[in-house]
């Protein structure tokens, strides 16, 4: 699946962290030109300390394994810098305001990133050291505890943004799992219905053989197939029976491919249906027509959902070329407008995980996201049993 939004949104908010950053220290230089004269060594360390910190800020992106250490590295050197700065006194005008943001951004993606027990030692360093570095380095008086306080607010914020990430994130989660689960137990009663009506028909089968053959050694082979037909038969409703919940009966679409599809489309004006000539003939297993009939209705719902002002729909069923014929190709294509999705649709949808659950069950594949300038596409890829030679029509019959 592509994500191209939410590449985009963490590549933005990467630039505006360099920005502020850079721009907080720029600004602290600036002031420090106007005021003439050679900074104190007090600024200059707390400058360098700044950059050094918001440095291994933005390195989280880059090394989201090395979090913690990086957390704790830039908590020490802060730390250090302000004992220093409360042994040596060496004076200047308050900094290290990117510093502190440096600080409140690691201890934020610490609350959301990382175990419980390392984000809230993290995040209490981080608040103590934020909190205490004005008063360490420019003493006790109005202008340190003013600033103090405002630290220990933004590092308030800091947390509190984590922890409703890290809430957010589980339960996102949460309902993927939920949603995966679904449609596991749609699968296994798909599974249950598909594999008891083809092995119930070879025992029925076998038993009417036994019946014709009522003497011969080919009876008591036919008694050992209906034998092995009926284990395997109860050992597929067992594992069902493990995997679902006995109130969930969901539906089974298991017909015609080509009246599975019209069926789906039938009456929707802004639909143009593509069918490839003789895809009746196409010997497609039913677990793959009950796909592809969810893969349209997901698809087709999306469109209706997420890009109401789509005027051209397309939908296109055909044994792939690219391949051989191996596989069916279910393509599904809207002219939708790139604003009107970016503020409708989430790339991280149920009805997508769920799309792709069946489909790689199938061991098919899926391909979701924009298409050319204008368009936004859903491409299914089933696996067809005997490739495009099952495509061909039967002897004496002429394809449509």
């Amino acid at each position: 699946m592509i994500l191209t939004t939410n590449r985009l949104v963490r590549r933005g908010l990467f630039i505006t962290e360099v920005v502020v950053l850079v721009g907080l220290n720029a600004d602290h230089a600036v002031r420090r030109l106007l005021l003439g004269g050679p900074p104190p060594a007090g600024e200059v360390l707390y400058f360098c300390v700044g950059a050094t910190i918001g440095a291994l800020a933005l390195l989280r992106r880059r090394l989201p394994g090395r979090l913690a250490q990086l957390s704790t590295a830039a908590i020490a050197l802060s730390l250090l810098c302000s004992l220093a700065g409360f042994l040596t006194k060496p004076g200047g005008t308050v900094a290290g305001d990117a510093e502190t943001l440096a600080l409140i951004l690691l201890v934020g993606a610490s609350c959301h990133q990382l175990r419980p027990r390392q984000a809230g030692a993290i995040a209490v360093f981080g608040g103590l050291t934020a909190v205490l570095a004005p008063v360490l380095r420019y003493g006790d008086d109005s202008v340190g505890l003013t600033v103090a306080v405002f630290w220990a607010l933004l590092w308030g914020s800091g947390v509190a943004v984590g922890l409703i990430l890290r809430d957010g994130e589980a339960r996102r989660e949460a309902a993927q799992l939920a949603a995966r689960n679904r449609e596991r137990i749609a699968l296994a009663q798909e599974l249950h219905d598909l594999v008891a009506h083809h092995i119930t028909g070879v025992v029925v089968r076998t038993q009417a053989a036994q019946v014709t053959l009522a003497d011969g050694s080919e009876r008591e082979l036919l008694q050992e197939i209906e034998r092995a037909g009926a284990d395997a038969l109860g050992a597929v409703r067992r594992l069902v029976m493990v995997l679902r919940s006995p109130e969930q009966q969901l539906p089974l679409t298991a017909g015609n491919l080509v009246e599975t599809i019209e069926a789906i489309v039938d009456g929707d004006e802004a639909v143009t249906l593509q069918l490839a000539p003789g895809l009746a003939d196409v010997a497609v297993a039913p677990e793959t027509v009950s796909t592809v009939h969810r893969v349209l209705l997901e698809s087709l719902t999306n469109v209706r959902k997420h890009a109401p002002d789509a005027r051209r729909i397309t939908v296109t069923v055909e044994p792939s070329a690219e391949t051989g014929g191996r596989y069916l190709r279910v393509e599904v294509r809207n002219d939708g407008t790139r604003q009107g999705r970016s503020r409708n649709r989430n790339a991280d949808g149920y009805g997508l995980i769920g799309m792709g659950e069946r489909i790689d069950a199938l061991d098919g594949r899926l391909t979701v996201g924009e298409h050319g300038e204008h368009e936004w596409r859903v491409l299914a890829e089933l696996p067809l049993p005997g490739g495009i030679g099952a495509a061909q029509p039967p002897e004496g019959r002429t394809a449509p």
